[in-house]
């Protein structure tokens, strides 16, 4: 015997109220009523919908405003990712660019200092030559002894000019004056004895002179050009330790009336303000730039203020006074910028350039000599 089905029957609607009644009073009436099968049943039953069907909608919006979100955040991260990338591209380009630069000012200064010594070389074949050709003149020079003794005098006096005003030591030209003088003693003649008070004269002026020491300078600026190695970078540069923040009033003691908790709290605030003050520094530079210079950067301001240091040792030895003034003032900035000012090596880098820019070049007593100028006008006859 078949069971019947287990599905809900619908309600019926009042449309179809007469008609029900009408089939149960025919049911009722028949003597045997024939029973329909469950099939017939179930496709006379109301259609049910499926339990999940009302989710499906929602799920499937839901999965669209993922992709749609994923497909935005994806997008958003390669456009990161790109503007990245061309940032640190444009940062090497930079570099690069800055390197090509300090590099190309380096060969420019090697050009210069190359240009420069090749001009002292010819000044110095050129004293070379001088001096050879007054050898020639002193020896086919001779009308009478004394004349000879007056030329020859002349001749020693302008080559130790020349070496004093090449060395910037007047301590020979002083020798050779005193020799001229001894010399000019023994002679009889009257010229020789008015050469003689000129160079008398000479030699009075020179030893009351104040002469620059070049040699002295020239040393402090190779120490100088030695310290440069080892002095540290503004941007290496850490925060100086066991420095206590400006204006912190210091902790006041424990009162024997105070309560016992105080004395901890007073240590463990001392102690959070020291980790405070190593953790932060405040350090004090002449240019933003100074602070972002790369370890690459660091090595060519090195070189750069080497060249600048040998630029003004030969700037020195040339007796160049504007150019060694010009020099200096470059490598006492380029101390004060880019290189830390705590250090000690730099207080000592710092008062060597500042002795050595200290040296007045202008100064040359050897220039005008007096013994020369009556030498040339006695050589011309003059009364």
């Amino acid at each position: 015997m078949t069971e019947p089905s287990t599905l809900p029957e619908a309600e019926p609607s009042p449309a179809q109220a007469p008609a029900a009644a009408q089939v149960a009073a025919s049911a009722a009436a028949s003597p045997e009523p024939a029973a329909m099968p469950p099939s017939a049943e179930l496709t006379k039953s109301a259609p049910v919908g499926l339990p999940g069907a009302r989710w499906v909608w929602p799920v499937l919006v839901a999965l669209v405003v993922a992709l749609v979100a994923m497909a935005w955040w994806l997008n958003n991260r390669l456009y990161a990712t790109q503007a990245e990338i061309a940032q640190r591209l444009q940062t090497a380009t930079t570099d690069a660019i800055e390197a090509k630069t300090l590099t190309k000012q380096a060969n420019d200064s090697v050009r210069d200092l190359t240009t420069r010594l090749a001009v002292l070389e010819s000044r110095q074949q050129d004293f070379a030559a001088q001096r050879q050709a007054l050898e020639t003149l002193y020896a086919d020079f001779a009308k009478t002894r004394d004349q000879a003794r007056l030329s020859e005098t002349g001749q020693l006096i302008a080559l130790a000019q020349q070496q004093a005003q090449l060395i910037g030591n007047v301590q020979p030209l002083i020798a050779t004056l005193q020799s001229a003088d001894a010399r000019l003693a023994r002679s009889p003649n009257p010229k020789a004895q008015i050469l003689r008070r000129a160079v008398q004269s000479d030699l009075t002026r020179l030893r009351s002179a104040v002469t620059p020491d070049i040699a002295a300078a020239a040393h402090k600026l190779n120490d100088l050009a030695a310290l440069v190695d080892s002095l540290r970078l503004v941007s290496a540069a850490g925060p100086a330790h066991g420095a206590s923040a400006p204006g912190t009033p210091p902790v006041a003691p424990a009162s024997a009336a105070g309560p016992r908790w105080a004395p901890w709290l007073g240590d463990w605030f001392e102690r959070f303000r020291a980790s405070l003050v190593q953790l932060f520094g405040i350090t004090r530079v002449g240019s933003r730039d100074a602070l972002l210079a790369s370890p690459q950067q660091g090595e060519f301001l090195r070189e750069n203020l080497k060249l600048r240091i040998l630029n003004a040792r030969l700037d020195l030895l040339s007796r160049n006074a504007v150019a060694y003034r010009s020099d200096m003032r470059g490598i006492d900035e380029a101390l004060k910028t880019y290189f830390d000012k705590r250090q000690p090596r730099m207080v000592q880098a710092l008062s060597l350039a500042r002795q050595a820019a200290q040296l007045d070049l202008s100064a040359n007593p050897a220039a005008n000599l007096e013994s020369l100028a009556v030498l040339s006008t006695l050589d011309s006859g003059a009364p």
